[in-house]
C-alpha cells in the first residue's frame, strides 16, 4: 500500500514536471511570435531608389513580410489556445 501511495506521488510529481515544461516552451515560442511580429513590423531602414528598388530591397520587404506574417499567426494561435484552455475549465 504504501509503495502504492509514493507511486501516485512520483507520477504527480512527473506530471506537474511536464507542465512546467509545457508552460515554458509555450512562453518561449510566443515571446518568439512577439518578436518575429516586431522585426516585420519595423520602418525600413534602407533608402529606396527611383527606380523601384534593387533585388536585395525587395527581398528584404518580403522577408520583413514574411516574419510579420509568422508573427501574427503565432499570436493569433497562443491569443485562440488561451481562450480554449480557460472555456475547459
Amino acid at each position: 500500500m504504501c509503495a502504492l501511495k509514493k507511486s501516485g506521488s512520483f507520477a504527480g510529481m512527473i506530471g506537474s514536471g511536464f507542465a512546467h515544461l509545457q508552460h515554458a516552451i509555450d512562453e518561449i515560442a510566443d515571446a518568439g511570435f512577439r518578436t518575429l511580429k516586431k522585426v516585420g513590423t519595423e520602418p525600413k531602414e534602407f533608402p529606396k531608389t527611383p527606380k523601384g528598388g534593387s533585388w536585395m530591397q525587395k527581398a528584404k520587404a518580403m522577408g520583413k513580410g514574411t516574419l510579420r506574417f509568422l508573427g501574427e499567426a503565432g499570436e493569433s494561435y497562443y491569443r485562440k489556445y488561451d481562450e480554449l484552455k480557460v472555456k475547459k475549465k
